[in-house]
């Protein structure tokens, strides 16, 4: 994978039945920790939810695969999974980069 450019480390959660609520407003403290915090490489987050169903999306953008593999390696994630895990039924992620981007500007 190119380490270059930048990347995007995109979460798909999957809520338990009536916990979409309480995990995008804990997720939503979390990424303004995040930005606080100061993390090397970071450059954005951005929080989703779905419209219907449970699902919520976390898109963070780092400046190249590296600094999210340091990052991850170096953050004890204990306190924040003490925080959420009750709330999650599934979770999936994987790193994507940028094909294509249209505007309508």
């Amino acid at each position: 994978m190119e380490t270059n450019h930048s990347v995007m480390w995109i979460n798909v959660f999957t809520a338990k039945p009536g916990k979409l609520d309480e995990l995008v407003n804990i997720q939503a403290e979390e990424l303004l920790n995040f930005k606080d915090n100061g993390v090397p490489g970071w450059m954005s987050s951005r929080w989703h939810r779905s419209v219907e169903g449970n699902k919520a999306i976390m898109i963070t953008t780092f400046e190249h695969i590296d600094f999210h593999k340091s990052w991850l390696e170096k953050t004890d994630f204990s306190e924040h999974l003490n925080k959420v895990s009750h709330l999650i039924e599934r979770a999936e992620g994987g790193y994507y980069t940028l094909v294509a981007s249209v505007d309508n500007s």
